[in-house]
């Protein structure tokens, strides 16, 4: 599995903690430990860490008070599935940001918002959708 966190806005004041490519069963613990920490109650993180523990499958979840926001990505079956799956949880994100900062999903603010995020996300992206990539971006991402 791999982990990646960064903060984002104009002030740097959110928190964004992204997981991806759930496989073992240290993965799962370290994923419900997360899902604990973010504040879901025991049914929930059962819920959600089996869900995850199944291919092509993502979670996101937001604390508006804490300006925080983890992203869960499954194994997936090929890089497109994977590559659809950052896109989709990467939308959640933006919208409940976007929701917090009373900014419109539709403006080119939001729009801005998103690829800032999807920049902090690509070097481990990267690794996981394209293999010519993998060895270079995770050097210079390690």
């Amino acid at each position: 599995m791999i982990q990646q966190g960064f903060y984002i806005g104009e002030d740097k004041d959110w928190y964004v903690m992204c997981f991806y490519d759930m496989r073992t069963e240290r993965d799962k613990m370290r994923v419900e430990d997360a899902l604990k920490a973010c504040g879901l109650d025991e049914y929930s993180v059962r819920k959600t860490t089996a869900t995850l523990m199944r291919p092509n499958s993502g979670f996101t979840f937001t604390s508006f008070a804490k300006k925080f926001s983890a992203i869960f990505i499954s194994q997936s079956t090929s890089a497109e599935q994977m590559y659809d799956t950052i896109q989709h949880e990467l939308k959640h994100v933006v919208e409940h940001i976007s929701e917090y900062y009373e900014v419109s999903p539709k403006s080119e603010k939001a729009a801005y918002l998103q690829g800032e995020i999807a920049r902090q996300m690509f070097p481990a992206a990267a690794m996981l959708v394209c293999p010519k990539c993998n060895k270079k971006t995770y050097k210079k991402w390690k």
